[in-house]
């Protein structure tokens, strides 16, 4: 595939951490296993009352360890992932033969396929030497193509612009909070959560399609409120 400056510096992050590491939370930029699940955690609020089977995609799956996850707490899950590494995705065809793994980069050429939920963790914190506008608007893209391969919703996970003086580091990339608002509300879907609640300096952001949000308010007091069918 041919790579631009932020897919080149992400294959060389990555790259670099899976040689030296291996399989481990660390290749992946989490510090620990515990931090790493937690991040799991806020995004699997997105699908956490689901009662039937449902589908999952992970954009960025890496070494998999969300679909072990999801394996093993959401067993009506059905996982599938995308990654730009080859190593990463030969890993988890490896690991996971009962899943589908793609070699592709999503935020070009949308792929035919679609899944009730798209996910991605951690994609966007570290930055590296890519150049910061060409990173912030492969956000935006990134979130477009995942909303487009939906048909429920998406979950993303984002460093957050509210740190502690002296945390920050500029090989970081810290979402506004602020300005992704202003980027979803008017270009995916007014329906929407930022869940900030846990230790970390992290937030998720959990995006539904109107679809979705009017099956759980079915009522005729509520229809004014969307534009379906």
């Amino acid at each position: 595939m041919d790579a631009d400056p932020v897919t080149s510096a992400m294959l060389r992050m990555y790259g670099e951490l899976h040689a030296r590491y291996g399989d481990d939370a660390r290749a992946l930029f989490h510090n620990d296993r515990e931090s790493q699940h937690e991040r799991f955690a806020m995004l699997c609020r997105l699908f956490d009352r689901e009662v039937a089977p449902f589908t999952v995609h992970e954009i960025g799956c890496s070494l998999g360890h969300f679909g072990e996850y999801l394996r093993e707490r959401f067993p009506l899950a059905r996982y599938s992932g995308s990654d730009i590494l080859p190593e990463f995705v030969n890993i988890c065809r490896r690991r996971r033969p009962d899943c589908d793994f793609f070699l592709r980069d999503v935020s070009g050429a949308l792929p035919p396929e679609r899944y009730d939920f798209v996910v991605t963790c951690g994609m966007f914190n570290v930055i590296g030497d890519a150049p910061r506008t060409e990173w912030s608007a492969f956000v935006y893209r990134m979130a477009r193509a995942m909303y487009a391969l939906c048909t429920r919703g998406i979950g993303i996970t984002f460093l957050t612009s509210y740190i502690d003086p002296g945390k920050g580091r500029a090989d970081l990339f810290y979402q506004s909070e602020a300005e992704l608002m202003d980027f979803v509300v008017p270009n995916l879907s007014r329906h929407f959560e930022l869940d900030r609640r846990g230790p970390l300096y992290e937030y998720a952001l959990r995006v539904y399609r109107p679809e979705e949000i009017h099956k759980h308010f079915p009522q005729s007091e509520f229809a004014k409120y969307f534009r379906i069918g």
